[in-house]
């Protein structure tokens, strides 16, 4: 089903995989950390796929908050954009793992899926609660665990 939203959507399944791109590069660059950084790949892949499958049911139904559908399609893209341009200089030259993990911790504060996390507490359906808590990897908080990643690694 094509509608006003599906271009959001699909700017929405471009950011959740190009983050899942850029920790999959952090676990090929940093060994140490290596599993840490392909979970959360994984993870943020599987939210591509659950919005990619659920998109069309969550708005045919209205489940998605309307703040949600207010952000723009076009800021959307220009994150992906910037996204790409950093995995793309990342590739050529990865940088320090302090940068890097910091980098990461922006990207989970900024991300939609960070946003869906904001929004989904004030969303009283519990149907679209039950989905959203699928949608955003069952209720885990990339951002907080990655801040902790930092917080006990040695960046010497």
């Amino acid at each position: 089903m094509e509608n006003q939203y599906t271009p959001l959507f699909n700017e929405a399944i471009r950011v959740e995989r190009n983050i899942a791109a850029f920790y999959a590069l952090c676990a090929t660059h940093f060994k140490d950390d290596q599993l840490f950084w392909q979970m959360l790949s994984e993870e943020e892949e599987h939210h591509a796929k659950v919005l990619e499958s659920g998109l069309e049911l969550l708005l045919e139904q209205n489940l998605f908050p309307g703040a949600i559908l207010d952000l723009d399609t076009n800021e959307l893209k220009a994150t992906n954009d910037k996204l790409e341009e950093k995995i793309a200089e990342c590739k050529e030259k990865m940088p320090g793992k302090k940068e890097a993990y910091t980098y990461a911790l922006e990207l989970e504060q900024a991300s939609l899926e960070f946003f869906f996390q904001q929004t989904t507490s004030d969303k009283s359906d519990e149907k679209a609660t039950k989905i959203f808590d699928n949608l955003v990897g069952f209720d885990k908080d990339h951002a907080q665990r990655i801040q902790d990643l930092i917080d006990t690694t040695n960046f010497d």
